[in-house]
């Protein structure tokens, strides 16, 4: 099959590789569409924090976000899968049994297995990681279940409450499907800032009340006034860039929640005064990937508006193409297509 393949630090190319090997509790499939994650090009430089340094020394297929039809199943699979159905998929799979997928933390399962890299023809799944589409979901649209997935966690972990205001910083694809589900949870004042004007005349679109160019205006007067003086009940950073994680503790009304949704530097660190914490209440939490957010993310594809974040449709055969618009910052989600 044909695959993007990843050999030395920022150089992927299009090679023909065996298809990869299905295990008895596998499910293979055929790839439609792959999203471009912003970890991809983490990857592809090998400076991804999560990643160890041996993993590097290995060549990689990368892609983790994906839709396509079942290609072949395992004899061991249990669920009732079909060859030719549609379907999208997580790319790793719980073991269920372990600590701490017994104590309601699956996305830190110790025993799990992942999937292969998915800008490829093909790929193999762990049989809990694949999730049939119903209805008429386009594939293109099916790949962004990854996605909503982590924006649905994301929302939980904000605590994003009806009536609620919510404050956002990025306008990439996590900070757009941010507020897409935010407002579905009730959200009732939604600020978005961002410096590309393309992406926030989207979130414009989508529902934000204000959206504010960081670089421009003030972020914290508009903030201000958008919420009668007090500031937000619910302040995100999706942007990933640790000004702005910093900011989002000014945005925060008294007992505000401040999420930090995005992946920063391993060695970075963001000072926050402790007696601000202790002045204003305020939680700052995290999210990490998306456990038990699948079902429901499936459940609200079709009820969110994810076309207009697709951007751009790649070739497989051109993926070093994707990775070049990625860098440029104004695409938004960035299909890969075999």
């Amino acid at each position: 099959m044909k695959a993007a393949v990843t050999r030395e630090a920022g150089i992927i190319k299009m090679e023909e590789v065996p298809e990869p090997e299905m295990g008895p509790s596998q499910v293979k499939v055929k790839i439609a569409y792959a999203g471009l994650c912003g970890t991809d090009p983490e990857n592809l430089e090998q400076r991804f924090g999560l990643m160890p340094p041996e993993a590097y020394k290995q060549s990689r297929i990368l892609g983790h976000e994906a839709s396509g039809t079942i290609a072949a199943i395992g004899g061991g699979v249990k669920g009732n899968f079909k060859v030719g159905q549609r379907v999208a998929m997580n790319f790793r799979g719980a073991c269920g049994a372990c600590y701490y997928c017994q104590n309601g933390m699956e996305h830190y399962c110790r025993h799990g297995s992942g999937a292969s890299g998915c800008f490829a023809e093909y790929a193999v799944y762990p049989e809990s990681a694949i999730y049939p589409l119903t209805g008429d979901i386009p594939l293109d649209i099916a790949s962004m279940l990854e996605p909503v997935s982590v924006a649905v966690h994301a929302i939980d972990q904000a605590k994003v409450t009806t009536g609620g205001s919510v404050a956002i910083c990025g306008g990439g694809p996590i900070g757009l499907l941010c507020l897409e589900v935010a407002l579905k949870a009730g959200a009732a004042k939604t600020l978005l800032s961002e410096p590309i004007a393309e992406k926030r005349a989207l979130a414009k679109k989508l529902g934000a009340d204000v959206v504010v160019d960081p670089f421009k205006e003030n972020i914290e007067e508009v903030g201000k006034k958008l919420t009668d003086g007090r500031g937000f009940n619910t302040v995100i950073d999706a942007s990933g860039s640790v000004a702005a994680a910093k900011q989002c503790v000014s945005l925060a009304d008294n007992c505000g929640t401040i999420l930090w949704a995005a992946v920063y530097g391993k060695d970075v660190e963001i000072g926050v005064s402790p007696f601000l914490m202790y002045a204003k209440e305020l939680t700052i939490t995290s999210t990490f990937v998306s456990p038990y957010s699948f079902p429901r993310a499936l459940a609200m594809l079709p009820k969110l508006e994810l076309k207009s974040l697709i951007t751009d449709i790649v070739p497989l055969k051109d993926v070093q193409k994707a990775f070049e618009l990625h860098k440029k910052g104004k695409s938004i989600k960035i299909l890969i297509q075999p």
